[in-house]
């Protein structure tokens, strides 16, 4: 015969405890109520009271917006042609998005004027996306305009190859890629060749917002320009406004020449950055700049002769 135990009547938890604490801390840890207990007779508010002050925040906290998502990785189709700015050299000033791209490709085009030594932009490159599959194409920067055509076809030719295998091919240039550099040639020439190519470019830091970055010059005030040029042939006509900040990028030329020209429009206040992003790099007044021809990837800025009142400046 089987005994059963007898039943004994149900003791809420709660009932039991309510004696010796308040109901208002009862689901608390020892250490907690106590510390509850102490802010209570400190403050002079009851338990009740410091609980619901505690909830109201919360709840308040969790209204809050919270701060917008990452913008999404880009996701490229293939094939595909991508100008990819890497900066002016530092692996740090590289967009997260111009990473992923560079990543992802599955041929990295690098120019280069000698294919057996390693270039500014491959540099930077192999620094971001160190397993990337980088390819130095020849090109004739310094050569006239037939043999630069001549470099580009060529450069359309390895390009047509790979797309053509149905590979992402992202060509990766100094700065940004729709500045001075070979993409936007080579993208229209793609473009002809492949109408339906997709055909894009992930933008990058330029070597004269990075140089007026480091030397705390404005760029750009309101109501004047700013004047970005690869020649220093039309640089005297540009000084001469003086509202107009004037940026001499990518070119070749001495620094006697460019303080001939500062002098004559009264601009005395430019900088020279040499080396940008790089080991090396070099910051300095023109005035302080030694005679002699400055190297093709300088960049010299001059800054507005008359910056505008703060007042003025629209954010």
């Amino acid at each position: 015969m089987r005994l059963s135990a007898p039943a004994l009547p149900y003791v809420c938890p709660t009932q039991a405890k309510v004696g010796a604490v308040h109901k208002s801390s009862i689901y608390l840890p020892d250490e907690l109520k106590r510390d509850l207990g102490e802010l209570a007779a400190r403050t002079g508010r009851s338990e009740a009271d410091l609980i619901r002050h505690a909830i109201e925040r919360l709840l308040a906290i969790s209204d809050t917006p919270t701060a917008p998502a990452a913008a999404p990785m880009p996701i490229h189709p293939r094939p595909a042609l991508i100008g990819v700015g890497v900066g002016p050299g530092d692996p740090g000033l590289v967009t997260e998005r111009a990473r992923a791209t560079l990543a992802s490709a599955d041929r990295v085009l690098v120019i280069t004027t000698d294919v057996r030594s390693v270039g500014r932009a491959e540099m930077v490159v192999r620094s971001v996306a160190p397993t990337a599959r980088v390819q130095r194409v020849p090109f004739a920067i310094s050569g006239d305009a037939t043999t630069r055509l001549a470099s580009l076809h060529n450069v359309a030719a390895e390009a047509l190859a790979a797309l053509d295998a149905g590979e992402l091919v992202a060509v990766a240039v100094i700065g940004d890629p729709a500045q001075w550099t070979i993409f936007p040639d080579l993208a229209a020439r793609m473009s002809a060749l492949r109408p339906s190519l997709h055909v894009s470019a992930e933008p990058g830091i330029t070597s004269y917002q990075a140089a007026a970055a480091s030397a705390g010059t404005a760029l750009g005030t309101a109501g004047g320009a700013l004047v970005v040029l690869d020649d220093a042939t039309d640089l005297r006509r540009h000084l001469k406004t003086g509202d107009d900040t004037v940026v001499l990028y990518k070119a070749s030329t001495d620094a006697d020449t460019l303080r001939s020209a500062a002098a004559r429009a009264d601009r005395h206040d430019a900088i020279v950055a040499e080396l940008s992003g790089l080991p090396g790099q070099r910051l300095s007044p023109l005035d302080d700049t030694p005679s002699g021809p400055i190297s093709y990837l300088a960049t010299i800025v001059f800054p507005a002769r008359h910056p505008v009142a703060v007042t003025s400046v629209s954010a």
